[in-house]
């Protein structure tokens, strides 16, 4: 089963706006996260432990490279 050249643009298409969906709540969701880790880190109350706040650090820099 073959598509035809319209098909198979309108199927790129459809594809192409999926992925800048997924793309633009990929970015929403990166935004806030990089924004919670500024105020953790600004205002850590006392049951935030090291550990958490380097797995944080450690998430910050992969989006940072990305």
């Amino acid at each position: 089963m073959s598509l035809q050249p319209q098909q198979h643009n309108e199927a790129l298409l459809q594809q192409s706006s999926e992925d800048e969906f997924r793309d633009l709540r990929f970015k929403a969701v990166a935004e806030a996260f990089l924004e919670l880790s500024d105020l953790l880190d600004d205002y850590a109350p006392v049951w935030y432990p090291e550990r958490s706040r380097n797995r944080v650090l450690a998430a910050r820099q992969l989006l940072q490279k990305g």
